[in-house]
């Protein structure tokens, strides 16, 4: 039994994870594949029970291969949890999990069903994250630090502002006088860790625009942090579910604008109404009346002027599934935009982007449980 393809190291469970075997045997007496797929937290020791068992039949077309793609199953697994305001060093909790498939032979001598032995993948990190389709399937995330921002931009107030970084790479981060190690790795759960800037700014003694040097073997890699000031617009910090899996931020400091689109469910009174059964009937007063007014909240937000590096930060916020916005609350949105532009500065000479975003909550609070 081999594996002829498999994920490695890391990987988004947003995208197919395609796991491929052969086993020689597969031409005996009923032969089929067992697989058992394991996810969890913790070392790379895999745990006593699968929590999936798929069988597949060898198919005739592929010299007996058979190929499965867990990926839908790996991504139910995971959560968004990691994203914890006012933590300085936050670990990803179940927004990373470990991932393996052991696959053995099933089939008959006679009528005795017989096993071969069990062989077992790549134990890989599974994140929420995704690749695009011209980096095919499998393809590993090979990051040291979780972003494509080239810069951070961001006020001296910005609390969202993260860096996720692989802490079975990175030794220390520095900062102005700063220097932060990583919190100590014992399995998955703090393979990806977190780095709040505000306060890593605070603890170096850095209270303008800085660099933030993650410390590794070979080559360090060092992000410029851009501390700009409150503009007469204001700022909205847009947070958002990135490539790699992990939440990313991106400052919208330019013009925004919101808007209101409200709605009413009507009714139809009786145009006569009887006020007392001892008087005579009346004419109603509004005929027609609203019952239930609701509102839900869209708003419009400008980058500044960005560089091309910028433009594939931005086009992931499009393709996010968690789009929020950090204010006195950080409130669930989604980009109602469906096309996206790529500009460069060959074609536009200056970039700026406008996201037109709905709030995922109505402005009247009708939750209800």
């Amino acid at each position: 039994m081999i594996f002829n393809q498999q994920p490695s190291a890391q990987c988004g469970a947003k995208s197919p994870m395609i796991y491929q075997f052969y086993d020689a045997l597969y031409s005996s007496t009923g032969f089929y594949y067992q697989c058992d797929v394991y996810v969890w937290s913790g070392t790379t020791t895999l745990p006593g029970s699968p929590n999936w068992t798929i069988n597949r039949k060898p198919d005739q077309y592929e010299n007996g291969r058979a190929w499965i793609d867990i990926h839908k199953l790996v991504e139910q697994m995971l959560t968004e949890d990691f994203l914890i305001n006012g933590t300085y060093k936050p670990n990803i909790g179940n927004g990373a999990m470990r991932v393996a498939v052991k696959v053995r032979g099933v089939y008959y001598v006679g009528s005795t069903l017989t096993y071969t032995a069990y062989v077992t993948s790549n134990v890989v990190l599974a994140t929420l994250g995704y690749a695009y389709t011209s980096e095919g399937f499998n393809h590993g995330i090979s990051k040291v630090v979780y972003t494509d921002k080239t810069q951070v931009t961001m006020t001296s107030q910005t609390t969202s502002a993260y860096l996720w970084y692989d802490a079975t790479v990175v030794t220390s981060i520095t900062c102005g006088s700063a220097t932060v190690t990583p919190n100590t790795v014992t399995g998955s759960a703090t393979t990806i860790q977190g780095i709040e800037l505000v306060q890593l700014m605070a603890a170096g003694g850095v209270s303008g625009s800085t660099s933030v040097t993650f410390v590794k073997a070979g080559d360090d890699i060092t992000i410029p942090i851009n501390i700009v000031c409150q503009n007469k617009y204001g700022q909205e910090d847009v947070l958002f579910l990135n490539k790699y899996g992990v939440y990313d931020s991106f400052l919208f400091n330019g013009v925004h604008k919101s808007s209101y689109a409200v709605s009413s469910e009507l009714y139809q009174q009786p145009i006569y109404k009887q006020t007392d059964l001892t008087q005579a009937w009346t004419y109603g007063v509004g005929i027609t009346t609203p019952y239930l007014t609701n509102s839900v909240q869209t708003m419009t937000v400008n980058t500044d002027w960005i560089t091309e590096n910028d433009v594939s930060v931005v086009e992931q916020i499009f393709y996010s599934t968690n789009v929020l916005v950090n204010g006195p609350q950080v409130l669930s949105t989604r980009i109602v935009d469906s096309t996206f532009e790529y500009k460069t500065r060959l074609n536009e000479k200056l970039i700026l982007y406008t996201i037109q975003m709905e709030y995922n909550q109505p402005k009247i609070n009708k939750i209800v449980r």
